[in-house]
């Protein structure tokens, strides 16, 4: 009896090691391949990596908080005023910084300036100066559209 118990644990024993070793894969059984040699392949330069402890390397600066703006628009203006304005901030203001929209109740336009930031904010008296009626008010909250 302990002769067929020492029989069938060597048997065990033998079949794991073949089955661990991927022997027994030609036949279906066998282990699932733990290997990705795809990802060495694609890797660049790899011995350049270090690795730093955290005395050694710098820490990523934190991120910057977004710079508030503030949305501004004139009132209506025909198409001579626009293109004096037009031509003022086309030399002067950066052109994702307004828009010059046609209104939907005749030919009329009206400049928008959906995202001023402090530096931008510093040249409206400039801008004032050839505005017709020379003021800016708050956009509606219906956001800006090109």
């Amino acid at each position: 009896m302990w002769r067929a118990f020492a029989l069938t644990l060597l048997l065990l024993n033998a079949l794991y090691g073949s089955w661990a070793q991927g022997w027994l894969l030609p036949y279906g059984f066998g282990p699932t391949s733990q290997r990705e040699p795809q990802r060495l392949a694609q890797q660049i330069r790899p011995q350049a990596i270090t690795v730093l402890s955290a005395a050694e390397g710098p820490l990523p600066p934190p991120p910057a908080a977004p710079e508030p703006t503030v949305c501004l628009q004139s009132g209506l203006m025909n198409q001579a005023q626009a293109d004096t304005v037009r031509r003022l901030l086309e030399t002067s203001w950066p052109p994702e910084s307004w828009l010059l929209q046609e209104q939907a109740d005749g030919p009329s336009l009206r400049l928008r300036l959906p995202a001023l930031n402090e530096a931008l904010q510093a040249r409206l008296p400039d801008l004032g100066a050839v505005l017709p009626g020379g003021a800016l008010e708050s956009c509606p909250d219906d956001g800006p559209t090109r």
